[in-house]
């Protein structure tokens, strides 16, 4: 593993996110024993406790495991593991948007179609409270960015449908992150007119249109992405 300086910002989160991808990237396979806190204290120049506060985070995920009097070890990842276990790997991929959109068409695609059957006149108030909001953020790339999620997460609360639910309160992080990057590349504009459009086929119960609107919507961020 090569390891880099480490600027005294955020030192914790540097070690974890330099930990963490050694393991994604497969330096550090299922199995292998990393170093010790001493040795990787050593190697960043930070102290043991930043370092085991890094660990900490990677056991919490599912990465590594820790043996009494023996170390810590890459898990072997088996299919009933949890999908926190899988986040790091997207973590790491951030920049490769195209593979979020993709989730997010298949994902967001048949959502709007449900909340368009589903939906409530009290989520659809909500609904258009956000959007609201999204528009008196415009100047504010952050903000905007956190209520085009929190709209987009309100979509899938309207399915009813709890897996729905929980993977976009598991993956809020990562969309936040890919929506700011495309706001930030094409505007806050673009994504007015489909917003509103959603509201209305949403309002109208159709789910055809809700669909429809959805699908072109996540097209147009595709396009910035090729």
């Amino acid at each position: 593993m090569v390891i880099k300086p480490i600027n005294k910002v955020n030192v914790s989160e540097q070690v974890f996110n330099q930990l963490k991808k050694a393991i994604i990237e497969g330096e550090w396979k299922p199995g292998d024993k990393i170093p010790s806190e001493n040795e990787l204290a050593s190697s960043f120049g930070v102290s043991r406790m930043t370092v085991r506060q890094s660990l900490q985070k990677l056991i919490a995920l599912g990465l590594i495991e820790t043996k009494l009097g023996d170390g810590s070890y890459v898990r072997v990842l088996e299919a009933g593991d949890s999908l926190n276990a899988l986040m790091p790997a997207m973590y790491l991929n951030k920049d490769s948007f195209l593979d979020v959109i993709e989730f997010r068409e298949m994902i967001e695609t048949e959502s709007a179609g449900l909340a368009a059957i589903r939906s409530t006149g009290e989520q659809l108030t909500e609904l258009k409270n956000i959007y609201t909001r999204m528009l008196s953020n415009k100047n504010n790339i952050k903000k905007f960015a956190m209520d085009d999620l929190a709209f987009h997460c309100k979509i899938g609360e309207m399915t009813g449908n709890e897996l729905i639910i929980k993977t976009y309160a598991l993956l809020d992080d990562i969309l936040e992150a890919a929506m700011y990057d495309g706001i930030t590349k094409m505007g806050t504009e673009y994504a007015e007119q489909y917003h509103q459009l959603l509201i209305d086929s949403i309002e109208a119960h159709d789910e055809l249109k809700a669909r429809e609107y959805m699908k072109k919507h996540l097209m147009n961020n595709r396009e910035y992405y090729k």
